[in-house]
């Protein structure tokens, strides 16, 4: 088998946050209100404006908006602009995958021989004004203390990436009250380390004291410790997500600054075509 090569360069620079990766306020906050709700506001301001200013010309901003919008969609659909939502997509190759490189930052031929741990971090808002409580910005707050923590200490805690969604299963179409994020780690005992580190163990005592006085908020995780050949992955024309965005310390060279290795490798080769294979149950 050959040996199977990174497809995306080595950084020296620490990768980009998690907090600067999480969904813009503004698409939350959009998502936060019932679509009715912004209709209803959107015609009371409409109303407002026909009122105070009596013309049939008021309905125009709104007609040019939807209409760029339309156009814009039409010349990226038929190839006249470049479809910007293309953007981070890898096509070439059409399937990659991602994996762990060794001590020395090298893959090998064969699939990765390293256990992964997957924490499922989840939090949901039941008030009525959903991430406008009070209460859950104060969760919000302890969370992003907790992120900022854990990738200051990311070898220490054996921290690899993380990526945050937001639900779409609410039976109250507010989506953005439930937002998760996926954390990968390379160890259990990295995942303890964290939990037990200063910053989760404020954030946890600030909720064993409150939690009776905010049932309207709702935290959970999950935890899965995947030994090797027992987790594999596949992104097909996919922006680099999950594992995928991974990036390993790497002191090749004690004069050189520490490299950050990807994980990203070609998944149409032999070695990687097929989820047995991935697995290295062949």
């Amino acid at each position: 088998m050959p040996p199977l090569k990174p497809l995306v360069e080595p950084m020296t620079a620490q990768p980009e946050s998690l907090l600067n990766r999480k969904v813009p306020r503004l698409t939350l906050l959009a998502n936060n209100f019932q679509f009715s709700t912004w209709l209803l506001a959107a015609a009371f301001v409409q109303g407002l404006i026909t009122w105070l200013f009596p013309t049939a010309f008021t309905f125009i901003p709104a007609l040019l908006i939807l209409g760029y919008r339309g156009i814009d969609v039409l010349l990226i659909t038929y190839g006249y602009r470049p479809n910007r939502y293309m953007d981070g997509v890898i096509t070439s190759p059409r399937s990659f995958s991602a994996q762990i490189p060794d001590e020395t930052g090298d893959f090998g031929d064969r699939p990765s021989r390293d256990t992964v741990v997957v924490l499922l971090l989840g939090t949901k808002s039941n008030h009525p004004l959903g991430i406008l409580y009070p209460a859950f910005i104060k969760t919000a707050q302890l969370f992003e203390e907790m992120v900022h923590d854990l990738e200051e200490h990311r070898e220490e805690y054996t921290y690899l990436t993380s990526t945050s969604w937001i639900s779409n299963t609410d039976p109250n179409i507010n989506a953005a009250r439930e937002i998760m994020t996926i954390f990968y780690f390379r160890s259990m005992e990295g995942v303890h380390k964290f939990a037990h580190g200063p910053i989760h163990r404020r954030g946890w005592d600030w909720w064993n004291r409150t939690a009776r006085e905010h049932p309207d908020i709702s935290i959970m995780h999950e935890v899965y410790e995947a030994p090797a050949g027992c987790w594999e992955n596949v992104y097909e024309n996919y922006r680099p997500v999950g594992l995928a965005t991974a990036r390993f310390p790497m002191h090749r060279d004690e004069k050189a600054p520490k490299q950050w290795i990807g994980t990203i490798v070609d998944a149409t080769k032999a070695n990687m075509r097929s989820a047995s294979r991935r697995l290295g149950r062949t």
